[in-house]
């Protein structure tokens, strides 16, 4: 397995669209040519060198699939980090910026910070990992797109901002934290976890797919819909077993301890769910 790690040495001032810095891309490169990568920045542009210090361990070859890349002092201005990226494993030690994750198919990518907007956005595999916050629109879809994340795994580990997983067809969305209005918005399909308390409108325009909270949200629950019964023992004991790697309070919860269920969202004919868990950390009850 080729490492490559890029270490910030001069912040270039202004924005950096990093896009091009994938791990299996770059494991085909020598640290020279890394270096002459020019990376565009609106009207700005800058090399690679002129902003990191590169350095490599390890063997590289061209199809390396598990190649990995560490960005070393990731910084907010970073842009567009792992979009469209396809395997290999992608490690940022610090915030980046927006984009991140943006219609990537494969591979991990793992920052260890804050995220900004549009994090995971139209994602379509893989499994991206935020250790911090993200912005507006993670595992949604771009302004005027009609289809948001269709597939992998978006973990945030922290609050996540308005429009989370707005138009998600598939796929896993999982925040430890809080998230912003309308969270889970125009759902297709797919299943989204809150830790925390999601803000106004949550399920708002929802068709089908799972909405999972760990607390009872105000107002509970939305006026458009209803009562979900009883009956899915079996289908909650098959989704727990497949949270049960995931981050807690998802990985904690029991079989036998079934969520409160609504179905709607009835304005729009929807056929999806929310299932309100107890928090066992917190002593709360379903």
């Amino acid at each position: 397995m080729s490492t490559t790690t890029l270490r910030v040495r001069t912040p270039p001032g202004f924005r950096v669209d990093a896009a091009a810095l994938l791990p299996v891309a770059l494991a085909s490169l020598s640290v020279a040519e890394i270096e002459h990568i020019v990376l565009p920045a609106g009207n700005e542009r800058c090399a690679v060198g002129d902003v990191f210090d590169v350095s490599r361990t390890g063997a590289s070859a061209p199809g390396d699939d598990v190649a990995a890349l560490v960005i070393d002092g990731a910084a907010p201005w970073l842009d567009r980090l792992g979009a469209r990226m396809e395997g290999g494993r992608l490690i940022a030690r610090g915030p980046v910026g927006d984009y991140s994750g943006f219609r990537m198919s494969g591979g991990l990518v793992d920052i260890d910070g804050d995220a900004g907007h549009f994090t995971g956005c139209e994602m379509r595999g893989g499994r991206l990992t935020v250790r911090g916050a993200s912005g507006d629109f993670a595992g949604g879809a771009l302004t005027g797109d009609m289809e948001g994340m269709s597939g992998g795994t978006l973990t945030i580990h922290g609050n996540a901002g308005a429009r989370l997983a707005d138009r998600m067809r598939r796929g896993l969305v999982l925040v430890g934290g809080n998230a912003g209005d309308f969270a889970a918005s125009r759902l297709v399909a797919g299943t989204v976890g809150v830790a925390g308390q999601p803000g106004a409108h949550y399920a708002y325009g929802m068709r089908r797919g799972t909405l999972l909270l760990a607390r009872r949200p105000a107002p509970l629950p939305p006026p458009t819909f209803t009562g979900g019964g009883h009956g899915f023992d079996v289908f909650w004991s098959l989704l727990i077993r497949s949270l049960a790697t995931e981050i807690a309070p998802f990985s904690q919860w029991r079989a036998d301890r079934l969520p409160v269920r609504f179905t709607g969202d009835l304005a729009v004919d929807g056929r999806g769910e929310i299932l309100i868990a107890s928090n066992e950390l917190d002593g709360d009850t379903a």
